[in-house]
């Protein structure tokens, strides 16, 4: 049976007046309920997690009964915790749609209102009542997978800029490959989840459209979403900007908050984090860790709420090795973490990719639409995309201005001349003999690193950590490595 809201506060004053106590005693009886039900006293512990509950979110309730919500849950302290701010406030949360666990690395989602228990006019404690909405975010997905569809087709132009400081979502991704569709789906299934996440790809693989989406997408998305390069900008300033300054802490420093601070409740995207000097890596790792930050020159800090998404063009473990990102910052800010394919990884993309943008440009630009003859496409199938999708989109708008009015398709006669030679218009001997070249040369690092590796690791009696001391190398690099090379 279903819980009903309506005799909830009568039941639980005739019941309970100013002890929660009872409520473990009375198992069976909410355990005949098919809603989830989560009870906590004044103190913030859990002393009623039915048996819907725990199919729910796929926990045992001797793991949660008798524990602080906050500490059950892993929030980083009880301002994580609705049951706590229910409490605090005298007020409920209603129809709330998250998910507080993840199954097999799919997130599972719930719907729910949580209430405080009112005797006297004094909060006793809080109660949530919650349903399994997985075939709500089922639907969702498919909905947005339709419309990604429909985009393809249509001539999509990009949205202006939201309220919240965005412009994407998962439906303005294009691709068709199952390695993209994999990305997005379990870009979504994190989305509402407060993990950190460090997404990697490539230059030109689209991480900030994809961390715009996962923002638009989760319960944040009415808060602000805010990106910065920590490329772009120098030390001292990135500083400054990340977390405010008061005024005199430097020379012409003035009072100003940092992106923290404008973030609010929201998103930080901090992209290609790993150009960020390590002494303020250290720095951020602090922040993270304390999850508080003081501004340039004061001794006050304050809390952060936003959520991290970071980004980095190179593999994490690569950097490591290289001293250009610390590793305990990356356990800190991969918390979850999603890796974008190269467009070479995923190649029937690639014409998918380039009818989108010739449809997008060609109104654009005023012109009809066009295909794409066979000479080219074969053209830009075996090209590399070093660029990948930035690459791909700048080549289509150049090959449209280069086109004449008149023409169907375009050709690779629409290449423009200084892009040529980059798009192998050569001799296709030549281009065999170089391909060979390059396969061979790989191949031969690649057994040479397999014997190095596997010596040692024979040598170290499989010992793992023996190894890459040994090798000089970060213990999960060296994983990183085995697991590349298919090292048993």
């Amino acid at each position: 049976m279903s819980f009903d809201y309506a005799i909830t506060e009568k039941f639980l004053y005739e019941n309970l007046k100013n002890d929660l106590s009872s409520l473990e005693l009375m198992k069976e009886f909410f355990d005949t309920f098919n809603d989830g039900i989560l009870i906590t006293d004044k103190k913030g512990i859990i002393v009623v997690y039915n048996r819907a509950k725990e199919i729910q979110e796929n926990r045992n309730r001797q793991d949660m009964i008798g524990k602080y919500t906050w500490d059950a849950y892993g929030y980083s302290g009880k301002e994580g915790s609705e049951h706590y701010r229910v409490f605090k406030s005298g007020k409920p949360i209603l129809n709330k749609y998250s998910a507080h666990s993840v199954v097999s690395g799919v997130a599972k989602y719930i719907s729910y209102s949580t209430y405080p228990i009112i005797v006297d006019k004094k909060v006793i404690g809080v109660y949530s009542i919650s349903k399994n909405e997985d075939s709500l975010h089922e639907s969702l997905v498919e909905t947005i997978e339709k419309k990604r569809e429909l985009n393809l087709k249509n001539n999509l132009e990009v949205s202006e800029y939201l309220e919240n400081g965005t412009r994407y979502n998962f439906s303005n991704i294009v691709g068709q490959s199952q390695d993209m569709k994999n990305v997005i789906n379990l870009a979504q299934n994190v989305s509402f989840l407060d993990n950190s996440i460090l997404i990697i790809g490539e230059t030109g693989t689209g991480k900030e459209v994809l961390s715009q989406s996962i923002h638009n997408f989760g319960d944040r998305a009415k808060e602000p979403f805010i990106g910065i390069n920590c490329s772009a900008i120098p030390e001292n300033l990135l500083e400054s900007m990340l977390f405010g300054t008061v005024k005199g802490a430097y020379t012409g420093a003035v009072e100003s908050i940092g992106l923290f601070e404008k973030a609010r409740g929201g998103t930080l995207f901090l992209d290609d984090i790993n150009t960020m000097p390590l002494g303020l890596q250290a720095k951020l790792l602090r922040v993270l860790q304390e999850k508080r930050v003081a501004r340039v020159g004061a001794s006050e800090t304050y809390p952060i709420k936003c959520r991290i998404l970071s980004a980095t063009n190179e593999d994490p473990f690569d950097l490591i090795d290289k001293r250009k990102l610390r590793e305990d910052l990356y356990y800190r800010i991969a918390g979850f973490t999603i890796k974008i394919p190269p467009l070479r990884d995923r190649r029937e993309d690639i014409i998918v990719l380039s009818e989108y943008f010739i449809r997008r440009y060609s109104k654009i630009l005023g012109k009809s639409q066009i295909g794409v003859d066979y000479e080219l496409k074969k053209i830009l199938d075996r090209h590399s995309w070093p660029g990948n999708i930035r690459e791909i989109e700048n080549l289509i708008e150049n090959m449209l201005v280069n086109s004449n009015d008149h023409e169907k398709y375009l050709t690779v006669k629409s290449i423009p001349n200084y892009l040529r030679d980059r798009f192998s218009v050569e001799k296709s001997e030549d281009k065999v003999e170089k391909n060979q070249d390059k396969a061979s040369l790989n191949s031969m690092v690649e057994n040479y690193e397999r014997k190095i590796i596997t010596e040692a690791l024979e040598k170290n009696k499989g010992n793992i950590s023996k190894t890459a001391r040994t090798l000089d190398l970060n213990r999960n690099s060296l994983i990183y490595k085995m697991k590349r090379l298919e090292i048993n």
